[in-house]
């Protein structure tokens, strides 16, 4: 098995960067009101944007499966506070984990953690033990 340790989702459903930008809106602008909500995102938009992009490279390249991550140049960390950046790491963390569910053979996880500045990296943990005992106790059922 050839395994690519460096992978990134970089081309997420369009939804998914447009709920971003709204979100990082609401912020700049004060934050009053709800926020925005996360947009429904189909198994089929998953599996188009993976299938077209990352899936087919993949293949294209001889490997069997990649170590996939949110986008790096995403996570913009020093964006919004600590409330926006944990709303958005679990959002994309849902949703590299929506794709190793439908990918289980192509692609293993990893999680982006929740910093912002002046926050303690302790702060990380929840979202950390979410990702790794919530996800692989699921998986083993």
């Amino acid at each position: 098995m050839i395994i690519d340790c460096h992978g990134h989702y970089t081309t997420e459903p369009s939804a998914f960067m447009a709920w971003r930008k709204a979100q990082i809106a609401h912020y700049q602008a004060g934050g009053t009101g709800p926020a925005p909500a996360m947009p429904a995102l189909s198994d089929d938009e998953i599996r188009e944007t993976i299938e077209n992009n990352q899936l087919r490279a993949l293949r294209e390249r001889g490997c069997d499966m990649t170590i996939f991550s949110p986008r790096a140049s995403g996570m913009a960390h020093h964006i919004g506070d600590e409330s926006v950046s944990l709303a958005w790491t679990r959002a994309s963390n849902d949703l590299i984990h929506r794709v190793v569910q439908l990918f289980p053979d192509n692609f293993i996880g990893v999680c982006q953690l929740p910093q912002s500045p002046g926050v303690p990296v302790a702060n990380s943990i929840a979202e950390l033990r979410r990702c790794v005992e919530d996800w692989a106790s699921s998986a083993a059922t």
